[in-house]
């Protein structure tokens, strides 16, 4: 058994759904990663060639920012605000 450091949350989550692995804990995860090469393998694959996931409240702010332009002042600041909380009901990044 290995003492490797666990990859990141994330990546423990990715691998455990492309395995179809059930899920306990977190802990039971890295657990799984010490014990299991397959596991493990998968991990390093998914941490070297995925990123990680964006929070779809950023994707909505960036994509607000962008749909705006240049910002010049305080109504412009508060008008991308205002778009980054309609795309994010509007279901945007989903």
């Amino acid at each position: 058994m290995t003492t490797e450091t666990p990859p990141d949350d994330w990546v423990l989550l990715e691998a455990a759904k492309q395995a179809e692995t059930w899920c306990g804990s977190i802990e039971w995860l890295r657990g799984l990663y010490n014990a299991s090469g397959s596991f493990r393998a998968l991990c390093d694959m998914i941490a070297k060639h995925e990123k990680p996931p964006v929070d779809r409240k950023v994707l909505c702010a960036r994509e607000a920012v962008r749909n705006a332009g240049f910002v010049i002042d305080h109504a412009d600041i508060e008008s991308i605000a205002v778009r980054a909380i309609e795309l994010w009901e509007e279901g945007f990044g989903k």
